[in-house]
């Protein structure tokens, strides 16, 4: 990946250049990025600023919108010296994470939901084989007692 002539990167062009890669390049670059995050103090931010669009990457193996906008979130108070590029692109990916992560509630909720609907429809169902077994049972009686009237009678 090539780095700007000012050291920092376009995340543009690096959100371009993840996209290329398959998943095992992937989780090698959130690695590295990973290890120079915690060891490097000058290019923290930058590291940072990777990881977020790593995280970010739809159908990718690592994507992890929540870790995503937490490490935004954090990234966004910490850094001052952002180009007007990569702040416009970082704008437009929080907005992105935010509308994601609404949808993601929203999934969670209506599943939560068809799940509270389908327990109470087996409990329903349950229910009404246990009635079905007794209207059974007594119809069994039924045919019972009508067959000893016919013996008898």
């Amino acid at each position: 990946m090539t780095e700007t002539t000012r050291g920092s990167v376009k995340y543009s062009q690096y959100y371009l250049w993840l996209k290329s890669l398959n998943n095992n390049q992937l989780l090698l670059e959130e690695h590295k990025q990973h290890s120079l995050l915690t060891s490097e103090v000058n290019g923290k931010a930058l590291s940072q600023g990777k990881l977020i669009l790593i995280y970010s990457l739809p159908n990718s193996t690592i994507h992890q919108p929540y870790k995503a906008k937490r490490l935004l979130n954090e990234h966004l108070l910490a850094s001052n010296s952002m180009s007007k590029e990569n702040l416009a692109f970082t704008m437009l990916l929080r907005d992105q994470l935010n509308t994601q992560l609404h949808l993601l509630e929203k999934q969670t909720l209506s599943e939560q939901e068809l799940t509270k609907q389908s327990d109470e429809h087996h409990a329903i169902i349950e229910q009404l084989n246990q009635q079905l077994n007794h209207v059974n049972q007594q119809l069994m009686l039924l045919k019972l007692i009508d067959q000893n009237i016919n013996e008898r009678g």
